[in-house]
């Protein structure tokens, strides 16, 4: 009041003192309208604001975090669908893994069989849709875990999409006209791509999949303006393979690469040996496979790697993406792949930051060639490392028992301790949030047996043990190593996203999570079989805004080898406007 009295005097230094108070009482009334029109204002501001998802990620590290507060713990409860899109893709074999990117109010989405979609972000209109009608039949294509895109990549005003064909190709951005369309490697010899890929600095990367198919694994970099190929790091190496079997030794890379552009470094994950399971013919570590591994961006130059799986027997890829953040002042990269440990190392340098502890295995039989130590980190697991109690007729081992001619219950299984999607940071936190799963799986092979099972490059017998499976998604501190929350679901195969106090996911019931990203309360379920057409949420969320409303999507459509409800559904949730 006193700032009142002192502006009525400089404006009014004739007016008498007895009419000071009506005059005060006038002059705030005047400054509560002008601050309430300033409100309205940057209210009107608000309401035009957009906030993308840019990367697959989000940010370049693949945090999967949005700052944001519009939906906080409060009122998350209240979120309904504010709009579905079909795909209109009903492909029994195919999955909807998509995560897509939303510039400007425009979604970019997937179908499992490379189909590519625009879409008002804001209202889930389509804007127009790619579909690729010179892909070879699907049917012929060596694909080993059904049909399913993970999304695509925008820059320079084109996107970019790696197709089931091995085939890279560039779409306007604004009308899905193809621009051009790269060969990465031949179909006909087991290479195919389900990796969204990454652009950074005019370069295009994407790796290839195909690691039962006795691929031999590779990244490429290709200028993003011509489609033509700049660089290309193979994922396995010769002085870790016995005598040619590097040729075939698998290593494919299928998820979305982190980048640090100040370190210069690409970072990204790779998959199985191969043949997966039997190691007869490729005696050693059999880099670079089931590693992290960071080369240069510019000219694909290695400059480390993190090996999770020595000469793996057991099909434990590394996963999920790699993830980038900051642990009490230093660059910092986790990942938790298929082994089920949660690893953090100094990005710099591929340097552990939490102990790993080289623990000696089972080392029979011999003619596995398995090695002696296999890489333990002692940050706590969200996923069970034991076989719990089985079903009359099984027999269960530790885990790293080689896989051999009796056959073995082992957890994780070949499903591993934590499958393919995306984990996720929060800086308000500091927690690394990721799913885990109990699925055992039998093993069983030969020393013959060096193809064996459902793919050529196999080489092994394995089966689920029924009844006994479940999933978790959780919170692991990443200052202490310890898990700070834990849920039980029926099943886990989502990623997981945090938008500002919020972590969402899905489970393979159909039922969609928003939880309390400090707590692990679960605050607000939906159920995604309520819509007519959705399937299971088992893809990626993103979080984004439009026009100053906040948003939360999902794909809702199923995995088909996960024995989950299939749909075609991109939802998007978000508060009610009244």
């Amino acid at each position: 009041m006193t700032r009142v009295c002192l502006i009525w005097k400089e404006l009014c230094p004739g007016v008498r003192r007895r009419n000071s108070r009506a005059l005060i009482w006038v002059l705030a009334i005047s400054l509560l309208t002008i601050g309430v029109a300033v409100s309205r204002s940057a209210a009107q501001d608000n309401e035009k604001e957009n906030l993308n998802w840019r990367y697959y990620g989000n940010d370049p590290g693949n945090m999967r975090y949005q700052n944001v507060d519009q939906i906080n713990p409060t009122n998350v409860s209240r979120l309904k669908p504010a709009w579905v899109f079909h795909t209109g893709v009903h492909d029994k074999d195919a999955s909807m893994e998509t995560t897509p990117i939303v510039l400007n109010g425009v979604m970019y989405l997937t179908s499992g069989d490379d189909d590519v979609f625009a879409v008002k972000a804001g209202t889930g209109t389509q804007i127009w849709a790619y579909h690729p009608t010179d892909l070879p039949p699907i049917s012929k294509l060596p694909l080993c875990c059904g049909h399913n895109n993970r999304g695509v990549a925008a820059g320079g005003g084109r996107l970019y999409l790696a197709r089931l064909d091995a085939t890279l190709v560039a779409l306007n951005q604004s009308t899905g006209q193809q621009l051009w369309k790269t060969t990465v490697d031949d179909w006909h010899n087991g290479y195919t791509m389900t990796i969204p890929p990454q652009y950074v600095n005019g370069l295009v990367i994407v790796g290839v999949s195909g690691g039962e198919y006795f691929i031999r694994g590779h990244v490429d970099a290709y200028n993003a303006k011509t489609g033509s190929r700049v660089w290309r790091f193979y994922t396995t190496d010769p002085n870790t393979f016995a005598g040619d079997s590097w040729k075939r030794g698998g290593g494919p890379v299928w998820q979305n690469p982190s980048f640090d552009l100040q370190l210069g470094m690409m970072y990204f994950s790779v998959g199985n040996t191969g043949p997966d399971i039997n190691g007869v013919p490729r005696a050693g570590t059999n880099l670079y496979t089931a590693c992290v591994v960071a080369v240069d961006i510019a000219t694909g130059a290695l400059r480390w790697y993190f090996q999770e799986s020595h000469h793996d027997l057991w099909d434990y890829d590394a996963t999920p993406p790699t993830m980038l953040f900051t642990l009490n002042g230093t660059p910092a990269i986790a990942h938790v792949g298929k082994t089920g440990y949660l690893f953090v190392l100094d990005r710099r340098t591929g340097t552990p930051l939490y102990n790993v502890i080289e623990t000696p295995v089972p080392t029979e039989p011999a003619w596995q060639n398995p090695w002696p130590t296999q890489p333990v980190s002692t940050i706590e697991s969200l996923a069970p490392h034991e076989v719990g109690p089985l079903p009359a007729g099984y027999t269960g081992a530790p885990q790293w028992t080689p896989p051999q001619e009796t056959t073995y219950a082992i957890q994780p299984g070949d499903s591993g301790g934590t499958e393919w999607p995306p984990s996720a940071f929060s800086p308000r936190t500091n927690f690394i949030y990721h799913h885990a799963r109990y699925a055992p799986t039998t093993f069983y092979t030969t020393p013959t047996n060096t193809s064996g099972g459902t793919f050529p490059g196999w080489g092994s017998i394995t089966e689920d043990v029924p009844g006994v499976d479940y999933g978790l998604y959780g919170a692991v501190d990443s200052t202490t190593g310890k898990i700070v929350w834990k849920i039980k679901v029926s099943q886990a195969l989502s990623g997981m996203t945090v938008g500002g106090d919020l972590v969402f996911f899905g489970d393979n019931s159909g039922l969609f999570y928003g939880v309390n990203a400090l707590t692990g309360q679960i605050l607000w379920t939906f159920n995604g079989l309520s819509i007519k057409g959705a399937g299971a949420p088992t893809a990626a969320p993103v979080v984004y805004m439009v026009d100053g409303r906040e948003y939360v999507a999902m794909a809702f459509g199923g995995q088909p080898d996960s024995d989950t409800p299939l749909g075609d559904a991109m939802v998007a949730f978000a508060l009610p406007t009244h």
